[in-house]
């Protein structure tokens, strides 16, 4: 075993280990999610009913809509953008989400397209319909990360952990002391199994 390349690997392989987790921490963290209930007790007939629903930052988190009218409604989600209006926002391209003749519904944009949303429920029958919903907008707390920047930390902790495992495998597997001192005195060692030497008579015996 070589023990400085041991130390030297797990060295290395930590500081690989210590990147990839702190780029989960920045990147990640925990999921906080804010639930507002929109209620309408009596939406009359041929009328309908608008509220500005404020969402995630857009592309980083998600928004889900889950409502109930006591008959036959119009409803939908869209993405909105300021404007003069009351609310301060309306509507702009295509609904997000929608539902035409239901009395029930549950769906969710991920990731969210919009940091603000225009919740509208229509009633298109003869009478009074009661209307309530319950929006959810979850995201997440960690810092936003560029893609160059989570890549690039991410090659650096794999380029680190793979060294390290390689430089630690080869501390654990080579064996020590291969090299001999090039100044230490060689000594030849006669193998056991070799008949003994004959020594020639006319050489002085020693």
């Amino acid at each position: 075993m070589r023990t400085g390349l041991v130390v030297i690997g797990a060295v290395i392989a930590l500081l690989g280990a210590g990147l990839i987790v702190t780029l989960f921490f920045l990147s990640g963290g925990p999921t906080i999610t804010n639930h507002t209930t929109f209620e309408d007790p009596g939406i009359a007939p041929y009328s309908n009913q608008s509220w500005a629903v404020p969402g995630p930052t857009p592309g980083s988190g998600s928004v889900t809509l889950s409502w109930t009218m006591s008959g036959l409604a119009n409803i939908s989600l869209w993405p909105a953008t300021t404007c003069a209006k009351p609310m301060g926002s309306c509507p702009t391209g295509p609904a997000a989400l929608s539902w035409t003749l239901a009395d029930s519904g549950n769906g969710s944009v991920s990731p969210s397209d919009s940091s603000t949303y225009i919740l509208q429920a229509t009633n298109p029958a003869n009478n009074t319909l009661r209307f309530s919903a319950v929006i959810s907008a979850s995201y997440s707390s960690g810092s936003p990360l560029s893609s160059w920047s989570w890549g690039l930390i991410a090659t650096g902790g794999i380029a680190l952990l793979a060294i390290g495992g390689i430089a630690l495998f080869l501390g654990l597997f080579l064996p020590g002391g291969v090299y001999q001192d090039p100044d230490g005195e060689v000594v030849a060692v006669r193998h056991p199994s070799l008949p003994p030497e004959e020594y020639d008579s006319d050489e002085p015996v020693r």
